[in-house]
């Protein structure tokens, strides 16, 4: 019984000294890693530091509009579809150029033949042309009286109108500046409230997101029919920006 294997001994302590500096490894990744994650999303590690997030909104008139602008022509041919929206396509965007809109302003956005059916939908009985182009309008109080005088030169297909800037960089640029601000108001607020002191910037990340345009829904013919200008309300529009930043603490 006093008899013991050296060499069994010696396997088994290896096998304990193994055992116990891998768990310590483990451990020190375990430990390592929320320390890592930590320093990223706070900016500087072992800092007082402050996380706070600013919002800038701006809102401005849109001062542009970009509109759809369509003919669809039916006729027993293709070849009878397609002059006749061809002639009215043409006399529309003349009508179009006649109001100051320039030709860069103007493009095709879309064009399609299909055929018509009887109405047990066995037959063909002629064929539907559709040509659209797409308008941009950057004189809005001209907008309503533009889209009555393409009805009248033969548009019957008007969709949605949408409004938006055309310098959009710099209303944003005006919503960043109001979100910097904000996040140093509500830094500035929080450290006073815990007797410290706002220090200098360590990260600061932009959210980057879209503002919305404003759409008239589609019209036809029939709804914009008269010699009176189509009411159009721009409206307003939000642009925001949205930041977070972290400084330090004195």
């Amino acid at each position: 019984m006093e008899n013991r294997n050296p060499t069994l001994i010696g396997v088994l302590a290896g096998a304990v000294l193994i055992a116990v500096l891998a768990i310590g490894a483990i451990s020190a990744v375990l430990v390592s890693r929320p320390i890592t994650a930590q320093a990223q999303s706070n900016g500087v590690t072992g800092m007082r530091q402050i996380t706070v997030v600013g919002v800038g909104e701006v809102k401005v008139t849109p001062d542009t509009a970009n509109v759809q602008i369509g003919v669809d022509t039916s006729a027993p041919t293709t070849q009878e579809a397609l002059a006749q929206n061809s002639a009215q396509t043409s006399a529309i965007i003349e009508k179009i150029k006649q109001l100051g809109v320039d030709e860069k302003d103007i493009q095709t956005s879309g064009f399609n033949i299909y055929p018509t059916y009887s109405s047990d939908g066995r037959q063909v009985t002629g064929y539907t042309v559709g040509n659209q182009v797409t308008v941009t309008i950057r004189n809005l109080a001209q907008a309503g009286t533009l889209l009555d005088q393409v009805v009248q030169a033969g548009a019957n297909r008007i969709y949605g109108v949408n409004f938006t800037v055309a310098d959009p960089a710099a209303v944003l640029s005006q919503a960043r500046d109001k979100a910097v601000i904000e996040a140093k108001a509500r830094a500035d607020q929080l450290a006073k409230g815990t007797g410290a002191s706002v220090g200098q910037v360590l990260v600061i990340t932009e959210n980057i997101g879209s503002s919305p345009v404003v759409p008239i829904a589609m019209m036809d013919r029939a709804v914009v029919t008269g010699n009176s200008s189509v009411p159009v309300q721009a409206g307003t529009q939000s642009y925001s920006a949205q930041v977070q930043i972290t400084y330090a603490l004195q």
